[in-house]
């Protein structure tokens, strides 16, 4: 493919999606007449007698029914031997008949039914009827149609065009759709998988609305029906209804969720959700119940769904209000959603006209929403995470200061015991006791009396090995809790020395003495009992002449 027709294909979309109801600068727009057909009344009755079609009045007007719609078409430029194709938004049909008609006076027919759109539908839900050649040109057809609920129009967007041009604007619209199926692929698996790690419920709200209107975009782009999978055409309709209504609930769920319950009162938050559930029942109601009442029930739905889109209002506005992060770009990404979404309601209560561009508007919006709510959630998400490192460092000094001696940084005894306990190796216990600690502080002071402590501390860090744990009891009393296996690595000897040779206030000579038992400490007792064997063992040492260390001579009872 060239790039000339590249762009002349970019151009005829273009054409087509700007000219409102499909006119395109190389196609046919007839002026559209209908007449309601009576119970039973063949469409030729009715082909004969002009008078009875109405040009003037909105085809709404007439009601659900039977009806012949009559396509008057000005004159067609038609390159030689290129085929014509008609071009029928899908609409509520149970079966349609189009007869051609030629200046030449010659006649052809096109039929199909809800069942068998499959054959007819292409990309984009529009409906394809090949226009038989002839030498003459087409001058008017007549859309025969059963069943037409008539809540747009009976036909709407009708136009001619060259195969070539419809051949090029499917082609583009296949484009546009494949892209946006990639990019809804691509954002499901990327907040997917920072949810997996981040946990944060917004971001599975966004896949859920992602995921809705991708279903939607499959649904409404007349692929459900091509795929020939036994889906009525009418039937994909009513999928279409419910998937629609998903998709804006999913949305109002993800906004309210992004900026968090901080932001919102609980009366808000109970009317979204209130809207959302009778959105959905309405949609479940049409889909079940149509074309019975159908007028009413579509009329039900769409105020539903405007009241849903309003209900999205106050959450944004609330959040800008509040200065909640984000809220600034969170309006820009979701301007275009929901001015696309005010058309579509405005659409289904028959106050704007039909446009392809607006048929396919969620492609466009969710698009652009995509682009930059990509922005935002990444901006969330640092936002979160920086919140929550903070908050770990909070909670991580918190315990640490819980679990440690503010004086000489070593742990406290509570913290020491919780980790102590439980342990069913052979461990070596070690009480250290600073020896005249009280004649110390007497001399110094009390505050030279607390460097005297950390430099003790210091000196027992220095010195015991990784997985031992070290802790001031109280007052002067230290200990040391290490495997047994380990116990060549903090020897009392290694202590006694390190404290010795410690730098001390006024460089005073300070000394400790030693006393240490071992055995497993499984339990609270087992402790008491090791504790017990270390402290006869520390005050023997004291009462041998201080400065030197003791073993507990009770091993049998230890073990």
């Amino acid at each position: 493919m060239t790039l000339r027709r590249l762009v002349s294909a970019f151009l005829l979309l273009a054409g087509l999606l700007l000219g409102g109801t499909g006119t395109l600068a190389h196609g046919a727009e007839p002026r559209v007449c209908v007449a309601k057909l009576a119970s039973g009344e063949p469409a030729k009755a009715v082909i004969a007698q002009p008078a009875r079609f109405d040009c003037a009045s909105k085809q709404v007007s007439h009601g659900a029914g039977d009806f012949v719609a009559r396509l008057d078409f000005p004159s067609i430029d038609v390159p030689q031997h290129e085929p014509l194709v008609l071009r029928l938004p899908s609409m509520w049909q149970d079966h349609t008949t189009v007869h051609f008609v030629f200046a030449d006076g010659s006649e052809a027919d096109a039929t199909f039914t809800s069942r068998d759109a499959a054959d007819r539908l292409t990309i984009g839900a529009v409906f394809e009827l090949p226009i038989p050649e002839r030498h003459a040109a087409l001058t008017t057809a007549y859309v025969e149609i059963h069943g037409a609920t008539n809540l747009r129009g009976v036909v709407i967007g009708a136009h001619v065009v060259t195969a070539q041009q419809a051949y090029m604007t499917k082609l583009l619209l296949v484009a546009i759709y494949a892209a946006f199926a990639g990019l809804a692929v691509a954002l499901i698996v990327y907040n997917v998988s920072l949810w997996a790690v981040l946990r944060n419920r917004f971001l599975l709200d966004y896949c859920l609305m992602v995921v809705a209107l991708a279903l939607y975009t499959v649904s409404s782009s007349g692929l459900l029906t091509i795929l020939d999978l036994g889906l009525a055409n009418n039937d994909r309709l009513r999928i279409n209804y419910v998937l629609l209504a998903l998709t804006g609930i999913t949305a109002i769920r993800f906004i309210r969720n992004f900026f968090g319950r901080d932001v919102y009162p609980p009366a808000l938050v109970l009317l979204t959700k209130t809207v959302g559930w009778m959105t959905f029942i309405s949609a479940i109601a049409l889909a079940a119940l149509s074309p019975w009442e159908m007028r009413l029930l579509d009329k039900g739905y769409f105020v539903m769904m405007t009241a849903m889109l309003a209900s999205g209002v106050p959450l944004i506005a609330l959040a800008v209000i509040r200065r909640a992060p984000y809220a600034g770009m969170f309006v820009v990404a979701w301007t275009a959603p929901l001015i696309i979404s005010a058309l579509r309601a405005a659409y289904g209560f028959g106050l704007v006209p039909y446009s392809i561009l607006l048929d396919n508007s969620n492609l466009i919006a969710m698009g652009i929403e995509a682009l930059l709510s990509s922005i935002i959630v990444t901006a969330r998400l640092r936002q979160i995470t920086s919140e929550r490192d903070v908050a770990l460092m909070a909670e991580r000094t918190a315990r640490l200061l819980a679990a440690t001696d503010p004086l000489t940084g070593l742990l406290n005894r509570r913290a020491f015991l919780d980790q102590a306990i439980g342990r069913r190796s052979q461990q070596r216990l070690l009480l250290i006791d600073i020896d005249h600690f009280k004649s110390v502080n007497d001399r110094l002071g009390h505050q030279l009396g607390d460097s005297v402590l950390t430099a003790v501390a210091g000196a027992i860090e220095q010195v015991r090995p990784p997985r031992s744990l070290a802790v001031r009891l109280g007052g002067e009393e230290f200990a040391v809790l290490l495997p047994r296996a380990q116990a060549d690595k903090c020897t009392p000897d290694a202590i006694l020395e390190a404290v010795r040779c410690a730098a001390m206030p006024r460089d005073i000579r300070v000394t400790v003495s030693i006393g240490f038992s071992e055995g497993r400490i499984g339990s609270e007792e087992d402790w008491k009992r090791l504790y017990r064997l270390a402290d006869a063992a520390l005050y023997r040492a004291k009462a041998d002449g201080r400065n030197r260390a003791c073993r507990a001579t009770d091993f049998r009872d230890a073990a």
